[in-house]
């Protein structure tokens, strides 16, 4: 086999393996996973059930793989919005967005965190999500207390409201995962938070020295 051979089915192998994690995914974030079959995966992402063996070997490593596809993106995410050079009001607002985006674009996030908040995580992979998701708050929580040290934001408890946006946000997101008269559509969920973070923003800016 040439190189440029290789690297054609290398690719190809790429997407495919993509395109299976997209299609768990979206059924993950529908379903419970012992609902799920391979199959399932398989018809979403209109390929064989056998192709689905063959790159990931058996349901539990599929389901372990969108996990971690998703924690890297999670964190890749919000550690680029707490490392922004911008100034420390800036930062924390962009956090606010960044995390928003974050859960629309994966809504798999919003049901992990649901499922593991009700119960508990029962598995390695929701206990892997629970850790993850417990040191990206702690990161937020240093955000905020870095604003509040810089006077851009009025003083208060960075942890406290560190848990209450976490969790306003995550309840926001889960509004679009529903499926009865109390569901909004991603575009009403954004603009929801979007109004709300500025009658927020409006409330944590400290008066002028002229006011």
């Amino acid at each position: 086999m040439t190189d440029d051979a290789a690297a054609r089915g290398a690719r190809r192998r790429e997407r495919t393996r993509s395109t299976v994690l997209e299609a768990a995914e979206r059924l993950v974030s529908q379903r419970a996973p012992e609902e799920i079959r391979v199959e399932d995966v398989a018809a979403e992402a209109g390929i064989s059930a056998a192709s689905v063996y063959v790159h990931f070997g058996t349901k539990d490593a599929l389901l372990a793989a969108v996990t971690e596809r998703v924690l890297g993106v999670a964190t890749e995410t919000l550690r680029a919005a707490y490392a922004a050079d911008v100034s420390p009001l800036e930062r924390f607002a962009g956090i606010g967005v960044a995390y928003l985006r974050l859960l629309l674009d994966h809504p798999v996030v919003v049901k992990y965190l649901t499922v593991t908040g009700e119960r508990g995580p029962r598995t390695r992979i929701e206990a892997e999500v629970v850790e993850r998701f417990s040191e990206l708050r702690c990161e937020f929580e240093q955000s905020i207390r870095e604003a509040v040290e810089s006077g851009a934001i009025r003083r208060v408890d960075p942890e406290l409201m560190s848990f209450f946006l976490f969790s306003a946000w995550n309840g926001v997101a889960a509004l679009a995962l529903r499926r009865d008269a109390l569901a909004l559509d991603p575009a009403r969920v954004e603009a929801t938070v979007t109004e709300s973070g500025l009658v927020l923003l409006a409330g944590l800016i400290p008066p002028s020295p002229a006011d």
